[in-house]
């Protein structure tokens, strides 16, 4: 197994994307993963993912962390050092975003603090809060999305958080490289059929499903599947030669 033995953190990891990735790495080895959740109607969730584990024989844990709040970042780490009864974590996986789709008339002072707290500042304090008990030979493995390079209509703000990470991925791969000892990369998917995808709105949806007929690698929507085995590959001993890329998984229905 090509994680054994490794801690792994994966916020945002009660549904969609993020479960999709907790369980890959937990197959894959890692013998511990926590992830965090914000609403208490996310926490049935959190609990089936935490006891689908739990049979397998592997360790989980599911935190209730609001990763916007000051103190979120460090809530987390602290439960998952805790509850694991660890002094580090090998893998951070920045999965947790939101989606909002709105012409640039329509946005507000609000929604913009409210997508880029959630998109990009959580990130970077998450990902600050973890240095210290990053082993050499980590990994940061960051979320980005199509949209960072689409160009799609109504997606001003959405864009240009996910456009954000991929800056942040760079710099942190040179940063953070070379102090730490780590890998930065980021997984930039195409549409994925997720609770989130499904919220998009029918303007936006109705695009997509035109867009995934022509899908060169299969017409078809993602799979949380297909983005959770590249995530895996990025947290592997096998990507130690990748830092500061970002791969699309998006069937090639955008070619960068």
């Amino acid at each position: 197994m090509s994680l054994k033995g490794k801690v792994a953190i994966v916020t945002g990891g009660a549904r969609g994307i993020g479960a999709g990735i907790v369980q890959a790495v937990s197959q894959q080895g890692a013998r511990k993963v926590s992830f965090n959740y914000v609403s208490s109607s996310s926490q049935p969730a959190a609990d089936s993912l935490v006891q689908s584990i739990h049979a397998s024989g592997k360790d989980a844990a599911s935190i209730q962390a609001d990763l916007t709040d000051p103190h979120g970042p460090t809530t987390l780490i602290q439960a998952t050092l805790a509850a694991f009864r660890t002094t580090q974590i090998d893998i951070l996986v920045n999965n947790a975003g939101q989606g909002d789709n709105r012409p640039l008339e329509d946005v507000t002072l609000e929604s913009y603090n409210k997508l880029m707290d959630v998109n990009v500042r959580a990130l970077v304090f998450t990902t600050q809060a973890i240095l210290p008990y990053l082993p050499r030979g980590g990994r940061i493995i960051n979320l980005s999305s199509i949209s960072a390079r689409g160009g799609f209509p109504t997606q001003s703000v959405y864009a240009a958080s996910k456009a954000a990470i991929e800056g942040l991925t760079r710099v942190w791969a040179t940063e953070l490289g070379m102090k730490y000892g780590v890998t930065v990369n980021a997984v930039n998917p195409g549409p994925v059929d997720t609770d989130m995808y499904q919220a998009a709105g029918e303007v936006h949806l109705a695009r997509m499903e035109e867009q995934n007929k022509k899908v060169p690698a299969g017409q078809r929507c993602g799979t949380t599947q297909d983005v959770a085995d590249i995530v895996v590959f990025l947290a592997e001993e096998r990507s130690r030669w990748v830092t500061g890329d970002v791969v699309c998984a998006n069937g090639g229905m955008l070619y960068v």
